[in-house]
């Protein structure tokens, strides 16, 4: 119930950025969140069971640090004071890990499913759709940093962010956290992170993943210069 209430907001909240003029960027992956959602819901009616609707949860997580991003990008960034940008940054970072995390639901992939082949496409637009809200996310608040301080300033912001995100996964799939826990779990989640320096699976994750969403967000800012 509480999941439905959030997820509920969101399509509100998608309502609001709606009225306030859409660029067709934000269109489209409106559209394929929306292709998603409904590949989800699909299955749900022709099998009868739940077992794969956890990505629209999923999904919703990953649609917050794009929301926060085009949010701040309506700001008047030339105005805006470092503590209020410094916040939404922060608050933007806790999410951010939620939308390439969507990749690793691959797991739930099952061989011996009736519906081997759609299950496989689900996972995959859904894992698509939720890595192009990180990347395009994490562009908007590039430039925002670029141009709020400078680009030498915002490539390096970028690369840790990717890494930090390669260990948010990490603290996800492996031990079980959740953005949540940085409100009611911060003691245990800070043990818990410093502990795993100690594990080698941490490492190849975080180092995996930050390489990876690295290389794909210089795809994605060379396109952009393209267009």
């Amino acid at each position: 119930m509480h999941q439905e209430k959030l997820i509920g907001k969101t399509v509100k909240l998608l309502g609001i950025m709606n009225r306030t003029s859409l660029t067709k960027l934000e269109s489209t992956m409106l559209l394929l969140i929306v292709f998603s959602a409904f590949l989800t819901l699909l299955r749900v009616q022709i099998t009868q069971n739940l077992s794969y609707t956890f990505l629209l949860w999923n999904l919703f997580l990953a649609v917050i640090p794009y929301m926060i991003s085009e949010y701040t990008r309506r700001l008047d960034i030339v105005n805006i004071t470092k503590f209020k940008l410094g916040s939404l940054l922060l608050f933007w970072l806790f999410f951010l890990p939620n939308a390439p995390y969507i990749i690793t639901d691959f797991i739930h992939f099952k061989t011996e499913s009736s519906m081997v082949w759609y299950d496989l496409l689900l996972l995959f637009v859904n894992a698509v759709t939720g890595l192009l809200l990180g990347l395009l996310s994490m562009h908007t608040f590039y430039k925002i940093v670029c141009s709020k301080w400078n680009i030498s300033i915002g490539n390096y912001f970028s690369v840790g962010v990717f890494f930090l995100c390669g260990f948010g996964i990490y603290l996800g799939r492996f031990l079980r956290f959740n953005t949540w826990d940085i409100i009611f779990s911060p003691l245990d989640l800070i043990k818990k992170s410093i502990l795993s320096f100690q594990e080698t699976t941490a490492w190849l994750i975080t180092l995996g993943f930050g390489f990876l969403l690295w290389m794909l967000f210089e795809v994605v800012k060379k396109i952009n210069r393209v267009i």
